[in-house]
């Protein structure tokens, strides 16, 4: 795609999709972190159930012009004019006049230099924010893990004081991001003050299990996958599903 039509994609893309969120309303939960993002999308949204009242990124579509594709539920034209021209025509169709919408999304946040998450928050406005982890797995050389944390403070701050941030509490640098929510924070890990604790994670023959620590309860949980991140993704799809009965119960 040239550059020129590219930015006019782009920047008709943001428009539509302030347009569908201003009319619509959802709430909105957004996935950050360098790594394990599209794990935690797939087992919140296993958690709360596909359908017309929950829906996430389809693949990973969540950068500057992937997420609008994602919020409107439109495919990518690639670096086809023509396709472009009918998505965007869609598009506004969906904006304007679609009726139907979800009332919960689960976004990825794409994020792999400066400034890329204030852009994806001018579209954007969570009401619960997830950040996995911050370490080296990101494509540009120049980005530091500095920039990332740095990228993932705006995100904590921009959830309001009734919404709930979501950290992982065995990443250090995720950890230091508490004091800039103005939000309730719940961390998750196996460290001890951890909000959501993780104890005892065990391989079955199918997959493994492990108990969950949270809100008083103490819960043998299961997942047929292996690998921590797995566990990670499970717990923290269990707090969302949790939180948001909390957040409905408090409207």
């Amino acid at each position: 795609m040239k550059k020129i039509f590219r930015l006019i994609v782009q920047y008709y893309l943001k428009f539509l999709t302030k347009v569908v969120l201003w009319r619509h309303q959802p709430l909105i939960v957004a996935v950050a972190g360098t790594t394990n993002k599209t794990f935690i999308k797939e087992m919140i949204l296993e958690e709360l159930g596909r359908g017309v009242r929950v829906r996430g990124n389809p693949k990973s579509f969540n950068t500057e012009i992937g997420l609008p594709l994602a919020v409107l539920f439109l495919p990518s034209g690639y670096s086809s004019l023509f396709r472009w021209v009918d998505i965007l025509l869609t598009g506004t169709c969906i904006s304007f006049f679609g009726r139907h919408f979800p009332r919960i999304l689960v976004l990825e946040m794409g994020v792999d230099r400066k400034g890329d998450m204030e852009y994806l928050l001018s579209m954007i406005k969570p009401k619960v924010a997830i950040v996995t982890n911050i370490n080296r797995s990101f494509p540009d050389a120049n980005t530091t893990l500095k920039d990332i944390e740095e990228e993932m403070k705006k995100l904590v701050k921009k959830v309001p004081v009734d919404g709930r941030v979501i950290l992982n509490g065995d990443d250090k640098r995720v950890r230091n991001l508490v004091k800039y929510a103005v939000a309730p924070v719940i961390k998750y890990g196996k460290s001890k003050d951890c909000e959501a604790r993780i104890e005892k994670v065990n391989e079955t023959e199918g997959g493994q299990e492990f108990i969950l620590r949270y809100r008083g309860k103490r819960k043998l949980l299961r997942i047929e996958r292996f690998g921590e991140h797995n566990v990670d993704a499970l717990t923290v799809a269990k707090i969302i599903a949790a939180e948001l009965e909390v957040l409905k119960s408090e409207r």
